[in-house]
C-alpha cells in the first residue's frame, strides 16, 4: 500500500476554499428557479372593463381569443361578403347578411366580455354581434348582444359583463354577427375579441408540490 502525505500548505489551501466549494451547488440549484420566473410584458392601455391588469394566463387578468371578421362564414346559402381590407367584411348584394364563427375555449373558462371591432360610415346601420349557445335539441340562448354605434370611422364597443362558464360537453358556442342591409361598404365588421379567465392548472403545478 502506498501512502501519500499531503503537505500542510495544501491542506490549508483546501480548507480556505471549502466554503466556496459548498456554495457552488446552492447557486446551481437556485439558477433554474431564477430562470423560471415569468416575464412581465407590456400591458395594453387600461380604461375598459376587458383591459388586462396583470400577467396574462393567470387568475389576475384575462386571456383573449381574437377572431377577425374575414374568418367568419355565411349562415345561409346563398350568402357571401365583400372583403373591405384589414380583416373587415361587409355584406354583398346576395344572400342574408348573417355570419358566424365557432368559439373554442378551454373547458372551465369564465367568459366575461366580448369586444366588437367595426368600421362605420352609415348614420342608420351598425353591425351587431351575438354570443350564442345551443342545446342541440332545437334550442339556443343568445347570452350576450353587442351593437356598434352609428358614429363614423374605425372603432370598437365592449359588451356588458358576462359570466359564462364554458362546458364544451354540454353546449357549443357560436359568435354570430348581423351586418345589416347596407351593401356599399359603409358598414363593416372587423372582428371580435373574447376576454375570459382561463381555468387554473391543477394545484400540484401551481407551486411544484402536492
Amino acid at each position: 500500500m502506498t501512502i501519500v502525505k499531503t503537505p500542510a500548505s495544501d491542506r490549508s489551501r483546501t480548507l480556505r476554499y471549502l466554503p466556496l466549494l459548498c456554495l457552488v451547488p446552492a447557486l446551481l440549484l437556485a439558477a433554474p428557479c431564477a430562470m423560471a420566473q415569468p416575464e412581465t410584458g407590456a400591458s395594453l392601455p387600461a380604461g375598459t372593463p376587458d383591459a388586462p391588469s396583470g400577467t396574462e394566463g393567470t387568475a389576475l387578468t384575462f386571456s383573449y381569443q381574437w377572431l377577425a371578421g374575414s374568418t367568419f362564414h355565411p349562415v345561409s346559402t346563398p350568402g357571401s361578403y365583400t372583403y373591405g381590407g384589414a380583416g373587415c367584411i361587409y355584406p354583398s348584394a346576395t344572400g342574408a347578411p348573417l355570419f358566424h364563427h365557432k368559439l373554442l375555449l378551454p373547458e372551465g373558462s369564465l367568459v366575461k366580455y366580448v369586444r366588437m371591432y367595426y368600421r362605420n360610415g352609415s348614420a342608420s346601420n351598425a353591425p351587431t354581434a351575438f354570443f350564442t349557445t345551443y342545446d342541440m335539441t332545437g334550442g339556443f340562448n343568445e347570452r350576450m348582444t353587442v351593437s356598434g354605434p352609428t358614429t363614423s370611422g374605425y372603432g370598437f364597443i365592449v359588451s356588458g359583463e358576462l359570466s359564462y362558464v364554458v362546458d364544451p360537453f354540454a353546449e357549443p358556442i357560436n359568435i354570430a354577427v348581423n351586418l345589416g342591409s347596407v351593401t356599399d361598404g359603409s358598414v363593416q365588421f372587423c372582428g371580435v375579441r373574447i376576454a375570459y379567465y382561463a381555468p387554473l392548472p391543477p394545484e400540484i403545478f401551481m407551486d411544484g408540490f402536492e
